[in-house]
């Protein structure tokens, strides 16, 4: 037996009826069987009436009386002021600030129908890439220096007394720094003088190479490179002057 419903909209009898239901935001879901008792009403979101076919662009949706189109246009946009990826997800026209179109990989701004290069965000962007990747060089030089010279004026008397007793043929007073290193060495006072004046060179070589690894910082600085080709020198200052480090440390 069909189901029959009064003017109030309450079931005059109990049965199974086909209805039309509806989401959230009121778009035509899908259509369902749906028990109804006497005296009872159709679930939220339920219509006997059929909705229109469907409609390539638009929803179909429940209106005060009926089914009506509205546009569908919900979906991933970028907003023409920021270039901020959104998800609109309101049914109707798209507001203006919204467009389809990705930015660019590089600081560009809407000219209202593309994304153009924006030349003073991008000089900028450079200058302060740049300006952060030659701090970091300074600062990771001046790190290693610090390392290497914690007992510099231990080092340059060593280093002097070395030359002194090179330059006497080996031979008379033995300075301290000289005869105590070669003690704990279990090396003869030549040996050690030797030794001392090889690090020494070794040490004075290292130094001149970090300062000029130093001063390829201004290879960052040279016009039309790329923040990935800046970056990419940036690395190997970096890591050419942890290999000093290590060549320091190893000895």
């Amino acid at each position: 037996m069909a189901v029959k419903f009064n003017a109030e909209g309450f079931a005059t009898t109990s049965g199974e009826i086909t209805v039309y239901t509806t989401d959230y935001q009121g778009i035509y879901s899908h259509a369902t069987t749906e028990f109804v008792s006497e005296g009872g009403s159709l679930a939220a979101g339920s219509y006997l009436d059929a909705p229109p076919p469907g409609k390539e662009g638009f929803v179909v949706v429940r209106a005060e009386n009926g089914w009506s189109y509205q546009a569908d246009n919900r979906g991933i946009y970028y907003r023409t002021d920021t270039g901020e990826k959104v998800e609109y997800l309101k049914l109707g026209d798209i507001p203006g600030n919204l467009t389809k179109i990705e930015p660019l990989n590089l600081p560009c701004k809407w000219d209202g129908e593309n994304w153009v290069v924006d030349t003073t965000k991008q000089a900028e962007l450079y200058a302060n890439a740049a300006s952060r990747l030659v701090d970091g060089i300074d600062s990771k030089a001046a790190e290693i220096y610090k390392y290497w010279t914690r007992f510099e004026s231990e080092y340059r008397e060593r280093q002097a007394a070395a030359n002194a007793f090179k330059s006497a043929g080996y031979q008379g007073e033995v300075s301290r720094y000289i005869a105590d290193f070669a003690r704990h060495a279990g090396i003869d006072n030549k040996t050690a003088t030797d030794l001392i004046l090889v690090q020494a060179e070794g040490l004075e070589k290292l130094q001149m190479e970090l300062a000029n690894q130093r001063m390829r910082k201004y290879e960052i600085k040279a016009p039309n490179l790329t923040l990935d080709q800046m970056q990419a020198i940036y690395d190997d200052i970096i890591l050419t002057m942890d290999k000093l480090l290590e060549a320091y440390k190893n000895g």
